[in-house]
């Protein structure tokens, strides 16, 4: 995929029909290394595989290449067998006897009330400190090797990280995920990333002056 490619009319009307009417299963392969899908290809293409040559030399790239296509295949066809056999299974007997909750039900107190309390979606996210953030990150489901990246200490950091994302996202995933190769000596995939941004976009700051990033 490049530039060309992006705007190229028929190879967009391939993608869609690929994509959107086949629901067809595709691995995204750029050709240049500084090229960042956008616009339609860029909504297209979000996801945990692609290639991207001219980052690596050209055999370890099409090696990562063929890995990734076998890797696909054995996934699909253990899809499969999952599928075939719980079809195979029979249902399992019903229990009707009624089971006693009543031990195990946690009764409210006061002290359950203080702990629900202190979590982070309870209070401004001004007021957020690291351990906050680290309990954020945590409930969306985020990568912990992100919050050790980033290493933010208080919401209004998170904030004002929102706003950088704003123009384009992507660019910034790209300049993370080379930090979080080079750190983790692995890849940050595509959906690891938008599960950060989605996140980062849901937060609303209580005060309406926090300060702009221009």
């Amino acid at each position: 995929m490049s530039k060309d490619y992006q705007d190229s009319q028929s190879c967009r009307q391939e993608v869609m029909y690929t994509k959107d009417s086949q629901k067809k299963r595709f691995i995204p392969v750029y050709i240049k290394k500084d090229f960042v899908a956008t616009g339609w290809l860029g909504v297209r293409i979000v996801g945990p595989q692609y290639i991207r040559f001219g980052k690596h030399s050209f055999d370890d790239t099409a090696k990562e290449l063929i890995k990734l296509i076998i890797e696909d295949e054995i996934q699909q066809e253990s899809n499969k067998n999952k599928q075939t056999d719980q079809s195979s299974k029979p249902s399992p007997p019903i229990d009707k006897k009624p089971v006693d909750n009543t031990d195990n039900q946690v009764k409210p107190t006061e002290n359950n009330h203080a702990n629900s309390a202190q979590t982070p979606l309870k209070k401004p996210i001004e007021q957020w400190k690291r351990k906050d953030i680290i309990q954020w990150f945590d409930d969306n489901h985020i990568h912990q090797e992100l919050a050790d990246l980033y290493d933010f200490q208080c919401g209004t950091d998170l904030l004002l990280y929102g706003q950088c994302l704003r123009p384009d996202w992507q660019i910034e995933y790209q300049a993370i995920s080379e930090r979080y190769e080079l750190k983790y000596k692995k890849k940050l995939y595509r959906d690891q990333f938008v599960i950060l941004v989605g996140a980062i976009n849901r937060l609303q700051p209580s005060n309406s002056k926090l300060c702009n990033i221009s």
